[in-house]
């Protein structure tokens, strides 16, 4: 089971969402369980946002954000609704530089982050209905 935290900012709250979107996926708890590695994902004209996998754990920041993470990944809204509806594929989108990485000599740790967040992003989007939005859901 993985527990993924419910963030308060708009784009924590924005990732909880795609990520939630397979959760309950077994290949989906295989790739994220015992991961352990910080991530910082910004969308241009946003804010960053460190994306924590601890053992079973999915956790936000928008504060203190560690500067020795695993990956930096910075990008446009357009690029991310681009690559989340199939318009650019995320490999071109880094060599194109509408994509950029810091860390990607650490190829295992790009390749498993293209599997969590790219195919987490392109299922909501083909399906934005389905487990997406549920009813009678805990609201604020």
């Amino acid at each position: 089971m993985i527990e993924i935290e419910k963030a308060d900012d708009l784009l924590g709250i924005s990732l909880n969402n795609i990520l939630s979107f397979r959760k309950n996926e077994e290949d989906f708890i295989k790739l994220v369980t015992n991961w352990n590695k910080k991530i910082i994902i910004e969308i241009e004209k946003f804010y960053p946002v460190e994306v924590i996998f601890e053992e079973n754990e999915i956790k936000f920041k928008i504060e203190n954000i560690d500067n020795k993470v695993d990956l930096k990944v910075r990008m446009s809204l357009d690029t991310l609704l681009d690559i989340a509806y199939g318009r650019i594929n995320p490999i071109n989108a880094v060599l194109k530089s509408k994509v950029k990485m810091k860390g990607m000599i650490k190829f295992g740790t790009v390749i498993k982050f293209l599997k969590i967040f790219v195919n987490s992003m392109k299922m909501v989007a083909s399906q934005p209905n389905q487990n997406y939005y549920e009813l009678n859901k805990e609201t604020r």
